[in-house]
């Protein structure tokens, strides 16, 4: 957990940097009246990527080796000393599906492997909770996964996505349930939230590439302030955001896998010590 921890700071030091951001421009469709927000240009990436992609490493390869040496330890208390075939033994997974049989090793006990066995993929969530958003996967399969991309492409692939951006001002006027009081300042009044704001901007995000590239669309926005102005540059800036494959948050998804991890091992040193 602590190499996620050092893994965020970083991130989260990159995000708050004004020279991560790349800088937006916007270009008139006349067609439909919205203004297409794309990336002007983008600062180098290279280094942090490497970095970040080092930094899942570490992290994945230290999850995939403590289950291992959980497997290790457990296969030594079976063969009661060093395992026949000391090379075959690892964390084994059973992906069985309805109809198939399930894996039963012979390296571990019966009682060991029945507990790890509750953890499997073939058992899914199995009444844990798991807060996952995203398409489901099992914490192990995407433990595998990370890990076999480490091994054979040396470096988790780790992108980059515009996920949040500022722009110059778009409307004119405050929306119905934000007032300026005497002070200068801004009150909320929730009361008017759902009150019609027709000087409200629109944002369509259905033509965005997700892509932190030079030229790749971020948003298409009908701004009233913007009026038919053909082309604005330096609008606003981009802030970039490290995502695994499937657009999978990094350290969330590190975590959601850490956490899994210590529960298994938890469980089974309490009933199979």
């Amino acid at each position: 957990m602590k190499l996620t921890e050092e893994l965020n700071t970083l991130i989260e030091g990159f995000r708050e940097s004004p020279s991560s951001r790349a800088p937006l421009r916007a270009e008139l469709d006349l067609g439909s009246g919205y203004h297409i927000v794309r990336i002007e240009s983008i600062p180098d990436y290279e280094p942090i990527l490497e970095e970040v992609s080092l930094g899942v490493g570490d992290v994945v390869n230290n999850l995939r080796c403590s289950l291992d040496h959980l497997a290790w330890q457990y296969a030594c208390a079976h063969a009661q000393g060093i395992p026949a075939k000391p090379k075959d033994v690892y964390f084994v997974l059973c992906n069985a599906v309805t109809g198939q049989q399930h894996k039963t090793p012979g390296i571990f006990a019966t009682a060991a492997w029945g507990r790890m066995h509750e953890y499997q993929p073939c058992r899914g969530i199995n009444g844990r909770p798991d807060g996952w958003t995203g398409p489901y996967i099992h914490q192990l399969d995407l433990l595998t996964e990370l890990s076999n991309s480490d091994k054979h492409r040396m470096l988790v692939h780790v992108e980059l996505q515009p996920n949040q951006f500022e722009t110059i001002p778009t409307r004119i006027g405050l929306p119905p349930w934000v007032r300026r009081n005497e002070s200068g300042d801004f009150d909320f009044l929730p009361d008017r939230v759902g009150d019609p704001d027709p000087g409200a901007e629109r944002l369509d995000f259905s033509h965005s590439s997700h892509r932190m590239e030079s030229g790749e669309e971020v948003v298409r926005i009908l701004a009233p302030l913007w009026g038919q102005q053909a082309e604005i540059e330096n609008i606003g800036s981009a802030v970039p955001y490290f995502a695994l494959p499937e657009g999978r948050p990094v350290v969330p998804t590190l975590q959601r896998i850490s956490e899994f991890v210590e529960m298994l091992t938890d469980d089974l040193q309490r009933n199979c010590p």
